[in-house]
């Protein structure tokens, strides 16, 4: 009996040591080789955005040339046609930042002439205020994210030439590694086929989530709500970091709050902040995990680790693809029961036996 602990103790930090030198060598590849792995790991999501809909093309026409042409025709369109008018949404934003700083100083000095048992002092202060919620600090965000996520165009041909192997290969591939390696052909097929239905789910339940806060927020915004200044510029930013898990909505909602706030009266903003809230919670506590389902199953903080830490190595696009592939991460160590503990300790939720 003894021997036998002895055994497992040792194997167990065998592979704790063994995981630590892969995670070290994973780490540091991510930020030398960033120029070919982020590229890589972008034209993957890409691929599992477009799958979807291509398979319910394909199911229509037969021919898959057609139906990857066109939802990538169709998506180019759509960008291109979203791009347009993002670009004329943000110049008037930007157009109209002297009439909200305007607003801004209007409003902190009301409030600091006002009796708000004491908290009139914090308005008093223009600094402390300024650093916190000035119009010129949320163009500067709103720019940098746009400047980050503009910085994908520098990387897509790269991408885009990642993408097309990827859809070449797709089918060929399976049958090159069943004959390279017989004997693991079984459990990398299990492996890919749960990682393909899990981010498949993860990327659909996001899509269409992300879409869906997005256009609800607009419409909150837009002239048809609260008719705010950059109102389809923030819709455009609530979409894309949204596909940051756990503290993308949040960071999408702050700018077109702080703005109600100035450039609306008390209770018109704090309405608009209610409707903004309950639209986040309605997509992101109930609609997304009815859509996901279990099929996710990875645990908020892990997510939160790997949004971190995807960010700090690689930007938002990081932040962006993290957690697709924090799912296959985890799947793959599933697989192997000695890793299987890590795996277990990274899910969201485990059965008892």
């Amino acid at each position: 009996m003894d021997e036998v602990l002895k055994v497992d103790v040792h194997s167990n930090r065998t592979t704790a040591a063994s995981m630590a030198i892969v995670s070290v060598v994973v780490y540091l590849a991510m930020i030398n080789l960033q120029s070919i792995l982020m590229p890589l790991a972008i034209a993957i999501l890409l691929y599992f955005i477009i799958k979807p809909p291509e398979q319910i093309i394909y199911r229509k026409v037969g021919n898959r040339f057609v139906s990857y042409g066109t939802v990538l025709v169709s998506g180019i369109l759509t960008v291109y046609l979203i791009s347009i008018f993002l670009y004329d949404n943000l110049s008037q934003f930007v157009d109209d930042i002297p009439e909200i700083t305007a607003a801004f100083e209007e409003k902190r000095q009301k409030y600091a002439e006002a009796d708000l048992y004491g908290l009139e002092a914090i308005f008093s202060n223009s600094d402390i205020i300024s650093d916190v919620a000035s119009p010129e600090n949320i163009e500067t965000f709103v720019i940098a994210i746009l400047g980050s996520l503009g910085g994908f165009l520098g990387i897509m041909s790269t991408v885009v030439i990642f993408l097309l192997f990827i859809v070449l290969e797709e089918h060929t591939i399976a049958k090159r590694f069943n004959s390279a390696f017989p004997n693991s052909y079984g459990r990398a097929k299990k492996i890919v086929s749960e990682s393909t239905e899990s981010i498949t789910a993860y990327v659909v339940s996001k899509v269409t989530c992300s879409a869906g806060q997005a256009f609800v927020m607009t419409i909150i915004i837009s002239p048809i709500g609260f008719d705010l200044p950059g109102w389809f510029l923030f819709g455009i930013l609530c979409f894309l970091l949204d596909f940051i898990p756990i503290i993308g909505a949040l960071f999408a909602t702050i700018p077109p709050v702080i703005i109600g706030f100035i450039m609306l009266e008390p209770i018109s903003a704090i309405l608009m902040l209610a409707m903004l809230i309950g639209n986040q919670q309605v997509f992101g506590s109930f609609i997304e995990p009815n859509l996901s389902g279990a099929k996710i199953g990875i645990s908020p903080f892990v997510l939160l680790l790997t949004v971190m830490l995807f960010a700090q190595v690689w930007g938002i696009a990081g932040a962006i693809i993290g957690a697709p592939i924090v799912i296959i991460v985890r799947l793959v160590l599933d697989e192997n029961e000695r890793t299987r503990p890590i795996a277990m300790m990274m899910a969201n939720d485990v059965e008892e036996e």
